[in-house]
């Protein structure tokens, strides 16, 4: 709300009289912490004050809708459209195993160390991340990847001036994507080949649904599934949460291969080649297809 001041009631008197005598060009000197800023009298219309917003006077509506394994539509909208606000996803299994703090703790922490890297105060960072008026978020961006399927999520925002202080209460909303759609695709693997970088491989399917295919070792599947007491989903879920931000469209593919090559990174050593029906999350059984790789 504006709030007209004594101040700024003499300061339009002064404009109004200094604009009358057209024969002095005055400036009018505005000391703001270190930067002085400089003003023609002549160029200014009007002087107000607007109260700035205290913490709990910014509200924000945080919609959520659209939601499937992999995405959800997030649009954000403060009640002011004028003020500087931050927002981030999250999934909430890390914020409950990880961190205590409030979400405006976490990101100053992050602004810090960010600040030591580029030389910068952790004001100056953030403001690189702030917003205003209505925003839409875009899953890939600020996320930093695709959502997992079947996980609980939190999108959170705060209001937040130039100089690092809070503006706002901080605005939570949850949210859990879905569980993949199943797949009646019968997916079959013939492996004709042990190669020293991987093995080649034909692929069967009964119907032209997307799959995933990518080989690891066997050490590193087996240790996640007894962490997970021998559960495939479990341990896949781990391994493409680790993956997810590299993702891209070699590891996937439609209907029958031939001479498909399943890349392994180390020769002579014992693999597995993960395959299993894949739309944004696993669609069929997560099938564990044992290979030696040869030596070099």
């Amino acid at each position: 709300m504006k709030r007209l001041l004594s101040l700024s009631a003499l300061l339009l008197i002064f404009v109004m009289g200094a604009i009358a005598q057209e024969s002095h060009n005055y400036i009018m000197k505005i000391q703001k912490k270190d930067t002085l800023l400089s003003i023609p009298v002549t160029m200014i219309d009007s002087i107000y004050f607007v109260d700035n917003p205290s913490a709990g006077d910014l509200t924000f509506d945080i919609d959520v809708s659209n939601i499937t394994a992999g995405d959800a539509n997030i649009v954000i909208t403060p009640s002011d459209d004028l003020t500087p606000y931050y927002y981030s996803i999250t999934d909430s299994i890390g914020r409950d195993n990880n961190y205590n703090g409030s979400w405006y703790e976490l990101e100053v922490g992050w602004w810090s160390y960010l600040a030591g890297v580029y030389g910068m105060t952790w004001q100056e960072v953030a403001k690189q991340f702030l917003v205003t008026g209505e925003h839409t978020a875009n899953i890939e961006e600020d996320y930093g990847g695709r959502l997992m399927w079947d996980t609980p999520y939190i999108v959170y925002c705060f209001g937040m001036d130039n100089d690092g202080n809070l503006t706002s209460d901080i605005a939570e909303e949850e949210f859990r994507t879905a569980k993949p759609i199943p797949s009646d695709n019968k997916i079959t693997v013939t492996i004709k080949e042990e190669q020293s970088d991987g093995a080649l491989i034909d692929v069967a399917t009964t119907n032209n649904d997307t799959y995933f295919i990518d080989c690891q070792k066997t050490s590193y599947v087996d240790y996640y599934l007894e962490k997970y007491n021998g559960s495939k989903e479990q341990m896949f879920y781990n391994f493409f949460s680790s993956l997810r931000t590299q993702v891209n469209d070699q590891y996937f593919h439609n209907g029958n291969q031939t001479d498909l090559k399943a890349k392994a990174l180390t020769p002579d050593a014992d693999y597995y080649i993960i395959i299993c029906g894949f739309s944004d999350g696993p669609t069929t059984d997560i099938q564990l297809i044992p290979f030696h790789t040869a030596a070099q």
